[in-house]
């Protein structure tokens, strides 16, 4: 197994931990293990799993991927382990290894669009929204207010610093979160600044399909299912942005189904 960076966050764990448990993932094979400039793929015997790659998003010392070359060799309950990695790049494959783990299929998720579902949600509310999604501005002319938090040298006209957070979250009546926040391990901070009542959604293709998040607050979680591995593979190799990946199913998993 792989000597990841570990960073001692309860959630973490249990993402990786239910990852490991599901069905066929203790004899799973990896396949294939790709880092693109903008998504990283690992294809298991079981399913395929998507995760941002986050090149840029933090400087870290030494080579922010170990083990180039050989990852393949690895199953992807050991890949899973890398979500712990403080290393960007390196818990991207972590996370889409976990995604290539997961059930969601089997764990009740159904079709549902993560951007129809926000528009309706935030109508006359006040939304926050951690990091940026490609329909940001459609929710601005949803919500009653938007307040767009984002990290330091990513921040846009009109972001809010991610400093603000601990004085701000908790008066959002709705909360969407990227799944990148899992990424960064900054998951478990967010979820603790939120308000109880607070409609909690966690989007976007890196968003691990895992009950343990709706169990910790989260009431929805909108992701991406693979179904077609080749071509998911293929498209990411060649550099594509979230709407050029083709061969993929948005699906929502609920904490309580409607």
């Amino acid at each position: 197994m792989l000597d990841a960076s570990i960073k001692a966050l309860p959630v973490i764990h249990e993402i990786i931990a239910e990852a490991a448990a599901a069905p066929g993932a203790a004899a799973a094979a990896t396949v294939d293990v790709r880092v693109g400039p903008y998504w990283t793929v690992v294809r298991s015997s079981v399913r395929a799993g998507l995760a941002s790659t986050m090149a840029h998003a933090d400087e870290h010392a030494g080579a922010p991927i170990r083990q180039p070359g050989s990852l393949h060799r690895l199953p992807p309950v050991a890949l899973a382990d890398l979500l712990r990695s403080t290393s960007p790049p390196e818990a991207a494959i972590g996370l889409a290894a976990v995604n290539a783990l997961l059930d969601p299929v089997a764990a009740g998720a159904v079709d549902g669009n993560a951007r129809e579902l926000l528009c309706q949600r935030a109508q006359g509310r006040l939304l926050a929204v951690v990091g940026h999604f490609p329909f940001t501005e459609l929710l601005r002319s949803a919500c009653r207010e938007l307040w767009v938090f984002e990290r330091a040298g990513r921040l846009r006209p009109g972001d809010l610093e991610e400093s603000s957070m601990d004085e701000l979250l908790p008066h959002a009546e709705v909360v969407a979160v990227t799944g990148s926040a899992v990424l960064n391990h900054t998951v478990e901070a967010i979820l603790s600044r939120m308000r109880p009542d607070a409609f909690k959604v966690m989007l976007g293709p890196s968003t691990p399909l895992a009950s343990c998040l709706l169990e910790r607050g989260f009431d929805v979680l909108c992701g991406t299912v693979v179904e077609d591995a080749e071509a998911v593979v293929r498209a990411v190799s060649e550099g594509a942005v979230t709407d050029q990946i083709p061969g993929v199913r948005r699906v929502c998993l609920w904490r309580l189904q409607v």
